[in-house]
């Protein structure tokens, strides 16, 4: 007899027996250890007892029964631009993930999140075909060459609120899916449901959570970039049994050599706004052995540093540089790049600058004429002066002693940076970074952030190529959640990655009678030794 549905559900009270409290036990342990002894062997007893309670880790999908069951996986597919898939990297990267539960029995149903319908100023999501999966899916269907069944669900335009509830008609794709008639199901945009972020209450959110868990056997969580406590990503996993995908354990791992890097440890920062990025600043500095800012905290440090006025620069982000960034524990390891872009346009002159220098001729019967794109030193900064706009690091900055040196000598590099406006062709500066890091052979070099890799693969496709079979390089697909990670001291502290942690009775039940391949008995398997 087919059980309940709703004995699927993590916590169900109707079907499944009480599953025993864990924690509540380990926590009475002690309790019975602290009775009966004194305060010194109380203390020796807590440390006892507390070190032999398992540590917890994460629930891998490679240990998860998958074979017959749906499974609904959230992946972070939010590369689509203008109904466009602006960056196949991100899709790529979890088809491990979905060929390892497909190949295992498993049935998938696909989730992300694209772009931001929210609309503050209203309260309404906008339900647009620019923020549609359709470029993705079509993208990943021609890859594997499978259908992908893609539901719609009428948005509330009375409201303006987007998808209210799942509508009962996705059953007939599931039951295509578990027949094997399509090769998954792909729902629409996360954040065109009312109750994914958390707008609207959380009543919605329940309501969301209780019917996407509704649609599966099991939660797989692939998408490290969606590091936010939303529906999709932490109330999900809290009804169904949950684990980790194979990129998120990938990404993860590659985090953990960042916080515990090889030295010398090389860091290159750079942003829009100093005032969200100054607490991973201090994040990265305390880890780092050098520091390199590019783009307005560059300008912003500059300004503090040598009391100046850069355009664009607001009084609050040199009030800010002053406080945190001229601190010794900041100051003291950051690498200055002598040489910067000064231009009286944001959007420049219209020429892509070469050396930069504007490439637009002057009149030189006038010796009193500049262009309007040059070369600035920090050298010739002088205090109380203004400037125009800094938009970019001039590639002879690259070329400078400390520069070279802290590049060459690092270890382990990160870079979370685009160098220069380069929407205004002002990409030389991020061109020069990339090849003078890419000339360090010995060092592992990791790259996150949406911009970060979409230049690198702009602006130096070869050395991208390059960097995508080079084991010294990982690319991250979500830069912002590695920021957060780092600020956090470890993504284990990141909502998202908890909801995936097991506790270590937990762990023992679920490797009991595991069975490895029999080729494992054999001198000459290759398989190697799982990973713990």
């Amino acid at each position: 007899r087919a059980r309940p549905h709703s004995s699927r559900l993590r916590g169900c009270g109707h079907c499944s027996g009480a599953s025993a409290n864990v924690s509540s036990r380990d926590a009475r342990r002690v309790q019975r250890a602290l009775g009966s002894v004194g305060a010194r062997a109380r203390r020796r007893a807590t440390k006892q007892s507390m070190a032999e309670i398992p540590a917890r880790r994460l629930r891998r999908v490679q240990d998860a029964d998958l074979d017959g069951k749906v499974v609904l996986v959230r992946v972070d597919h939010n590369c689509v631009r203008n109904g466009t898939l602006t960056d196949a990297f991100r899709v790529d990267a979890t088809i491990a993930t979905l060929y390892n539960i497909v190949e295992r029995g498993g049935r998938p149903i696909l989730m992300t999140h694209v772009g931001r319908p929210y609309d503050k100023k209203t309260n309404t999501i906008q339900v647009d075909d620019d923020e549609s999966v359709a470029a993705a899916v079509r993208y990943l269907s021609s890859k594997l060459g499978v259908t992908f069944a893609c539901p719609t669900f009428a948005a509330d335009k009375g409201t303006g609120q987007g998808i209210v509830d799942i509508d009962t008609s996705v059953n007939w794709l599931i039951s295509d899916l578990k027949q094997r008639r399509v090769g998954g199901v792909y729902l629409p945009n996360a954040r065109w449901f009312k109750g994914e972020e958390g707008f609207f209450g959380a009543e919605s959110q329940q309501r969301l959570a209780q019917q996407l868990a509704g649609l599966a056997d099991v939660f797989v969580n692939d998408a490290f970039g969606s590091w936010q406590s939303h529906t999709s990503t932490v109330e999900v996993p809290k009804l169904l049994p949950s684990y980790a995908g194979l990129l998120m354990q990938k990404e993860i791992k590659a985090l953990k050599c960042l916080l515990q890097p090889k030295r010398p440890f090389l860091a290159v920062v750079a942003g829009a706004k100093l005032d969200t990025k100054i607490g991973t600043i201090k994040a990265i500095a305390s880890k780092c052995d050098a520091l390199m800012l590019g783009g307005s905290l560059y300008n912003a440090y500059l300004c503090a540093k040598f009391d100046v006025m850069i355009e664009g620069v607001s009084d609050e982000d040199i009030a800010l540089a002053k406080k945190e960034l001229l601190c010794p524990e900041i100051e003291q390891k950051l690498v200055p790049l002598m040489t910067v872009v000064e231009s009286d346009s944001i959007d420049g002159c219209g020429c892509v600058p070469r050396d930069g220098v504007c490439g637009t001729d002057t009149d030189v019967s006038n010796p009193h004429t500049t262009p309007p794109t040059k070369l600035l030193h920090l050298r010739d900064l002088k205090k109380g002066q203004k400037y125009g706009y800094v938009l970019d690091v001039a590639p002879v900055s690259f070329a400078d002693v400390r520069v070279k040196q802290a590049v060459s000598s690092a270890n382990t590099i990160f870079v979370n940076a685009v160098m220069g406006l380069t929407s205004s062709g002002f990409h030389e500066g991020t061109e020069a970074l990339d090849l003078a890091i890419s000339n360090n052979k010995n060092a592992y070099k990791f790259f996150g952030g949406g911009d970060t890799l979409a230049e690198f693969k702009s602006l130096s496709p070869g050395l991208y190529m390059s960097a995508l079979e080079d084991p010294k390089f990982y690319l991250f697909t979500g830069g912002g959640t590695v920021l957060k990670a780092i600020e956090m001291d470890g993504a284990e502290g990141l909502a998202t990655v908890q909801a995936l942690m097991e506790d270590g009775d937990e762990r023992e039940a679920n490797r009991t009678g595991r069975a490895e391949p029999k080729c494992m008995a054999l001198s000459s398997c290759d398989c190697g030794v799982p990973e713990e």
